[in-house]
Order: structure tokens, then sequence, then C-alpha cells
């Protein structure tokens, strides 16, 4: 009896674990950098997005680059992105993009401009 009790108590603890990691969630898969490269326009773009709902994003056009601080939220297929800290975009304006992943390492992104772009994780 006490031993069938500590079994049940285990796979309850793991099962809590697996709930709580979010088994695999898309959302939590964005954290880490991201880098998008354009060869023939000479331009970049890189993505660092962290677990606690912040990152930069880092743009590259012609070997000159920004990095904007920025919060967001991923939910339900939808990338919403703030950029904080700056002169261009107020708190208010709220970029959504729609987001898949190709693979672990391969992040699609149609952007709130109607542009379909590819990057990869480092």
């Amino acid at each position: 009896m006490k031993k069938s009790r500590m079994i049940i108590a285990a796979l309850l603890i793991l099962v809590m674990i697996f709930a709580s990691t979010g088994c695999g969630s898309k959302e939590n898969s964005l954290t880490g950098t991201w880098e998008y490269k354009d060869p023939d326009a000479e331009m970049g773009a890189v993505y660092v997005f962290k677990n606690d709902g912040t990152g930069t994003y880092t743009m590259d056009v012609g070997g000159q680059s920004v990095t904007y601080e920025m919060k967001y939220e991923a939910k339900d297929g939808h990338l919403y992105i703030t950029f904080v800290n700056n002169e261009i975009f107020s708190e208010d304006d709220v970029f959504d993009s729609e987001y898949s992943f190709q693979d672990a390492k391969t992040l699609i992104i149609n952007d709130s401009f109607g542009e379909q772009l590819t990057f990869k994780k480092k």
C-alpha cells in the first residue's frame, strides 16, 4: 500500500513538471537569437527573444545597424511586438505579425508589412 502511494505521488510530480514546462509549446520556443539575411539587398535582422517577454531587434542595412529594445508576446500564432525606449516608435504602437516554425531552427515571420521573412536560430 505504501509503495503504491509513492509510485502515484512520483507520477503526479512528473505530470506537474511536464505541465509546467509547456510540453514543447511553440510560444516558448521563440526564446533565443534568430537571424535573417538577404545578401541580394545587403540587409539583415536579428531578433533576441528572452524568457521574460523582452528582447532586442537589430536591423542592418548596407553595413549600418540599429538596435531597438522591445517587449513581445507570442499568442495563437501571432507575435505582438512593442518597441521601448526609443524616439521612433511609441510604446502604444504594437506590431502584429503571424509566425510559424518550419522546423526547430527555422522561424517564419509574416510581418505587419506583408513580407515573409525566414529567420535561422543561432
